[in-house]
């Protein structure tokens, strides 16, 4: 009994250790698939987001080159329009010397040509003020465009250098739920062997007790046997003749309603009737 005590003792701490590392054991592994689905649900979204932002990018930077085109086409017909504007300039002084030493005959259609150049001025100074104007506007785009496109080019690039990170965490996770799967099959199979063994010792024991019920009932039979016998041995022989002939009395008794009879006095009565 003192060794399947201590076996019990031993079972018991191996229970309880199992069992604690059991739900230990399940709690990290639960902690590990939450962690290991946000860090998937965080990479998910890092492409989504990257994705949505590549596609503004592309917007900006079409629009952003457009501008710039555009800019490049209005300073280009400024150009063109100051050139025109100092030619014009140049024939109207050109034109005034001549009015200045030209007779009659010849004033009015040099006046005439003077009226039309310095419409052509006007209408070329109007021509660079809209350009210069379209221009400032086309450089204020510029400069919303740029900026926008710094922007997301910035936040691109953070997310990007922040996805090694989370990747590196989720194949963490990843490794610490394997290795976890693994071990806690074998925390199971350990829990049931001791609760195998409990059953054999519980089987043991149960037989143990059968067993001790069984000496302890045959002891009091034994002692009940030996009493008698030590009681009938101290009887007197006068007090056993009267319990063999109590005995007998008895027996007659059950010839006589039940029709018993012995072969003996049979064969007795047979014989007196011949």
């Amino acid at each position: 009994m003192k060794s399947i005590s201590k076996r019990v003792a031993q079972l018991q701490k191996t229970r309880a250790r199992t069992a604690k590392m059991r739900r230990k054991t399940v709690q990290s592994l639960k902690s590990a698939k939450k962690l290991h689905r946000k860090s998937a649900s965080t990479i998910n979204s890092m492409q989504r987001s990257v994705s949505k932002i590549r596609s503004e990018l592309d917007e900006i930077s079409n629009g952003l080159q457009h501008s710039l085109a555009q800019k490049e086409s209005i300073q280009r017909l400024q150009v063109y329009a100051e050139d025109r504007l100092s030619q014009e300039k140049e024939r109207k002084k050109e034109i005034e010397k001549e009015l200045a030493s030209t007779t009659s005959d010849a004033r009015d259609q040099l006046e005439f040509t003077l009226v039309t150049i310095s419409t052509q001025i006007n209408e070329i100074r109007n021509e660079i003020r809209q350009r210069s104007s379209t221009g400032k506007k086309v450089n204020k785009l510029i400069e919303e465009y740029t900026a926008k496109k710094s922007k997301l080019t910035t936040k691109i690039k953070r997310t990007l250098e922040s996805r090694p990170e989370v990747t590196k965490t989720m194949h963490k996770n990843k490794k610490n739920i394997v290795k976890l799967e693994k071990r806690l099959p074998s925390l199971i199979k350990t829990e049931e062997n001791v609760k195998r063994n409990f059953s054999k010792i519980n089987s043991i024991i149960r037989e143990k007790a059968q067993e001790r019920k069984r000496t302890k009932a045959k002891r009091k039979v034994s002692r009940k046997t030996k009493a008698k016998e030590k009681y009938l041995g101290k009887q007197k022989p006068k007090e056993k003749y009267l319990g063999r002939q109590k005995y007998l009395g008895i027996q007659k008794l059950k010839e006589k309603y039940l029709g018993i009879q012995k072969p003996k006095e049979k064969y007795v009565k047979n014989a007196d009737k011949n």
